[in-house]
């Protein structure tokens, strides 16, 4: 009652200033009338109130412009009409020259008012439809479902100065996603009248046939696809109608977020099939590759166990030897290739736990150079490592990651390759640097070097060009260096057109 009360003296101001304002238009125009006769006879003043009538019509109005029109005939009578200051009228042509000014007064005030209310009207629809064009632009920018819902919520509620809601349904219930003004909760009828209309799929609430006597009107939330939900609006406090031009922006509003809601739940759908798509992809190359990477060994360690066993008492003891090293061999090359597989695993599925504890990184290079090298590893490396500083992380997780960057540098290069190892320490980090002088990181592989599964050709001293490996030693070394918090980068070439650098940086805790 109180905003009412408050919007009926705000319209009864407003009608008064208008009304004063058309007064003193005709009272303007009866002084410039009466200025122009004294100044040079004019033949018909007239004219001069239909500015007066005009100025009304086009500032506040037909209503206002009629009150003009019949201030003006009144004016001009008592002013200009003989005699002067009467009412009166003495000659039929002068009641005739009143009756047509009036005419041709109300005629224009409606003409101009008329004009005035389409520009008003024309101005309110290119504001409504700019609007709606930023609400569309600004809906097609987020990507999740509580943010459309909370943009919808605030537009709807600007635009239609009224509470809004927008429930959603979730497992064939609704729920209340966002609110303006911010609302956590809804009285039972308004919850009973919501599901009405998500379950019929129709308007329910206040201007409708179904619940006319609820606070609150909903709409359904609908696409091609479906309904998403519902939003609803609370009936008006003040004078604002609930017109046909009001029900027309709520439609369109509902429209454009439902269309929202439908791209953000389409994106949502795509995602998760290329995410299955590129686990049934990595399964297969996973199968592919770790069957065939078995399969060598296994078969070399079977070839070596039945020779033991068919032929051990033919055998001198060298060749026995020489059997089971490479029995022992290949079966830590295999141990390797489980590990990585379940460190992969791991990283993917991001369940990597950290052991940290304060780590040399000097002495774990040193034994994984050590370890590659009793492996028959031909490789000549030189190690440029000072004191380095300790740093806290997991180090059998940091010797597997060096490993396979050692270990990679081996397969992908040919007999004589040199490695250096160097470190670059600063107060933030330690970053430990592997350059070769080999054939270097072809081109095409440079952008995708530390992805799963991509491989390289391995050196012509380990097998003549063909692929190697299984394409998971530099991406887990990086898993593992970002686990801790670092980063891993490379160079390719590095010098003369060859070579390659391996650089992995972890950042640099003090010590207690």
């Amino acid at each position: 009652m109180i905003k009412r009360n408050q919007w009926l003296q705000t319209l009864r101001s407003q009608h008064g200033a208008a009304i004063v304002a058309s007064t003193v238009a005709v009272a303007v125009a009866t002084a410039a009338g009466r200025l122009f006769s004294a100044m040079a006879p004019l033949p018909n003043v007239s004219m001069v109130y239909l500015l007066a009538v005009l100025f009304s019509a086009v500032s506040f109005g037909m209503r206002f412009a009629i009150y003009a029109s019949i201030l003006s005939f009144l004016a001009y009578d008592f002013f200009f009409i003989e005699p002067l200051y009467t009412f009166q009228i003495t000659e039929p042509s002068e009641l005739l020259s009143l009756t047509v000014f009036l005419i041709v007064a109300i005629v224009t005030s409606a003409l101009a008012g008329r004009i005035r209310d389409q520009a008003r009207g024309a101005n309110q629809r290119m504001i409504a439809t700019r609007r709606l064009y930023e609400f569309t632009w600004k809906l097609s920018g987020l990507t999740d479902v509580d943010a459309v819902a909370d943009g919808a919520a605030g537009e709807i509620h600007v635009s239609l100065r009224r509470p809004a809601v927008i429930l959603l349904g979730r497992n064939d219930e609704l729920s209340l996603a966002a609110a303006w003004p911010p609302e956590d909760s809804l009285d039972p009828a308004t919850w009973d009248a919501a599901r009405l209309a998500f379950a019929r799929n129709e308007p329910v609430g206040f201007d409708t046939d179904i619940l006319p006597d609820s606070h609150w009107h909903f709409i359904p939330l609908r696409t091609q696809r479906g309904s998403f939900g519902v939003v609803g609006i609370a009936r008006s406090m003040g004078n604002d109608p609930f017109d046909a031009e009001a029900r027309a922006l709520l439609g369109t509003l509902a429209e454009q977020t439902a269309a929202a809601f439908d791209r953000v739940l389409l994106a949502d759908e795509m995602m998760a099939a290329r995410s299955a798509a590129e686990t049934e992809r990595v399964r297969n190359i996973l199968l592919a590759s770790v069957s065939h990477d078995f399969r060598t060994p296994l078969a070399a360690i079977l070839g070596s166990a039945t020779s033991l066993l068919d032929f051990g008492d033919r055998l001198d003891t060298s060749a026995k030897i020489g059997l089971l090293r490479e029995i022992k061999a290949e079966a830590e090359g295999l141990d390797e290739m489980v590990r990585n597989l379940l460190a992969m695993t791991r990283i993917d599925a991001g369940a990597l736990e950290l052991r940290t504890d304060w780590v040399d990184l000097r002495e774990i290079v040193e034994r994984v150079i050590n370890a590659a090298k009793r492996r028959g590893a031909t490789l000549s490396a030189a190690l440029d490592l000072p004191a380095l500083p300790l740093i806290r992380a997991d180090a059998s997780l940091i010797e597997q990651a060096v490993g396979n960057l050692v270990n990679n540098v081996v397969l992908h290069s040919s007999e004589g390759t040199s490695l250096m190892i160097d470190a670059v320490v600063t107060q933030q980090s330690v970053a430990i640097r592997f350059t070769d002088d080999g054939p270097g990181i072809p081109a095409e592989i440079m952008p995708r070097v530390f992805e799963k599964f991509v491989q390289g050709r391995i050196g012509i001293g380990r097998g003549g060009g063909k692929p190697g490996g299984t394409g998971l030693g530099l991406a887990i070394a990086k898993g593992v260096v970002e686990a801790h918090g670092g980063s891993v980068a490379a160079e390719s070439p590095v010098a003369d057109g060859r070579g390659a650098r391996m650089i992995l940086t972890f950042p640099r805790e003090q010590t207690q």
